[in-house]
């Protein structure tokens, strides 16, 4: 490596990759930036299996910035209204933006579009990417981590930000513990083809065992409407619907969701996992950072885990280009603690406002039911307090 301060990044999600990106743009000079992953997923082939993430204005603005929008921007779905409703339950609401606002109020970009942008652009910056590489050892004792890859290659870090994931190893292996909550909710992943008109809306319907998203993705090749689902429920619910043909889930999932978005015609493959929480105690340690899922990971309500990542990017890429300009980069806990004082209260009220939100409709009590459903209709009569709440899905704070 150069004599450039070495900053690693292990861990090559949308997060890890952004961050790589924004750091190499802006430090170029005064940084060298590694990242390892063991695989980058390949783009499906012409099927329903592609996953995708929800964008909202505030962060639209922030890969704007970093001159990434552009190329992501035609293959985006547009999400010009959201439709909230609950199962067996009287109350709506339609949230949308003001007549004159110039803007969708979010839009869908599948992840395997993302991720190819974010590698193009890491290439081009000069991060080297070691795909097919893991990290089997880490040592972050000494004055400088040190990390041993799987072909026993040895790295030298400045500063490791560790983006391993939820249930991350390395967070482990340098102590640094982690509150978690079982999970009450568990949730399935797939996407689904229907017959209604492609309109850009999308749809958080609440039902008895947790929140069921439908979000518009992009229709490729295909002349119909297709969205991304997530269903949540609890344990056995969940189990049995993995197990179902798809002609039974597709008659479960209408039963469940309505016609409002149409026909069900067909569905991808589905993938399910547990809803558990987890928050570090710490997100800085000695010449370490945690970020991603690996610091904090969300519940799929209302689409907050990926726009909150990139409000994390900024803040932590601003931490560390400061840290380029120190005599000794990154030697100070007390100077990379400004990360956590800066992302503090953000953390909070999204994790706290995401967590609230699916367990009050959890199984609620019958007060808790009918004081939702009435929230819910008069939500959709308030102005004030609807442009609130469709503000902060579109990532204003």
């Amino acid at each position: 490596m150069t004599d450039k301060a070495h900053v690693v990044i292990v861990g090559g999600g949308l997060a890890g990759l952004l961050l790589g990106c924004v750091v190499a743009t802006t430090c170029r000079d005064r940084l060298s930036v590694t990242l390892i992953e063991r695989a980058l997923p390949e783009a499906p082939e012409e099927s329903l299996d592609t996953r995708a993430t929800a964008i909202s204005r505030g962060s639209k603005a922030l890969l704007d910035h970093w001159m990434l929008w552009e190329a992501v921007s035609n293959e985006a779905k547009p999400i010009e209204d959201i439709h909230v409703s609950r199962a067996a339950r009287f109350g709506s609401a339609m949230l949308r933006d003001a007549q004159d606002a110039r803007e969708p109020m979010g839009w869908v970009v599948e992840n395997v579009l993302l991720q190819q942008v974010l590698v193009a652009r890491c290439e081009a910056e000069g991060v080297a990417l070691l795909e097919g590489r893991e990290v089997v050892d880490f040592c972050a004792t000494q004055e400088n981590p040190k990390l041993t890859l799987n072909n026993e290659e040895v790295i030298d870090a400045d500063l490791v930000v560790i983006a391993d994931g939820a249930q991350s190893a390395l967070r482990e292996s340098i102590g640094i513990g982690a509150i978690r909550h079982s999970p009450s909710q568990f949730a399935i992943a797939v996407n689904c083809e229907t017959d209604g008109a492609d309109c850009g809306v999308a749809y958080e319907r609440f039902t008895s065992e947790g929140p069921l998203a439908l979000l518009p993705i992009p229709n490729g090749s295909s002349s119909r409407a297709r969205y991304n689902v997530i269903w949540c429920a609890h344990k056995v619910k969940q189990a049995a619907l993995l197990k179902l043909s798809d002609d039974d889930f597709i008659g479960a999932l209408q039963a469940e969701f309505g016609w409002r978005a149409g026909k069900i015609l067909r569905v991808g493959r589905r993938t399910g996992w547990p809803l558990g929480k987890i928050a570090a105690r710490e997100l800085v340690r000695a010449r370490c950072v945690l970020f991603g899922n690996a610091a904090h990971t969300l519940h799929p309500v209302a689409g907050q885990g990926f726009n909150l990542s990139l409000r994390d990017v900024e803040r932590l890429a601003t931490v560390i280009a400061t840290e380029a300009g120190q005599d000794a980069p990154f030697s100070s806990v007390e100077r990379l603690s400004v990360f956590t004082d800066m992302s503090r209260k953000d953390h909070e009220q999204t994790m706290g406002a995401t967590s609230q939100l699916a367990e009050m409709l959890d199984s609620p009590s019958p007060f808790v039911d009918g004081l939702a459903s009435l929230a819910l209709s008069t939500l959709d009569l308030t102005g004030p307090i609807k442009r609130n709440v469709a503000e902060f899905g579109m990532g204003r704070r």
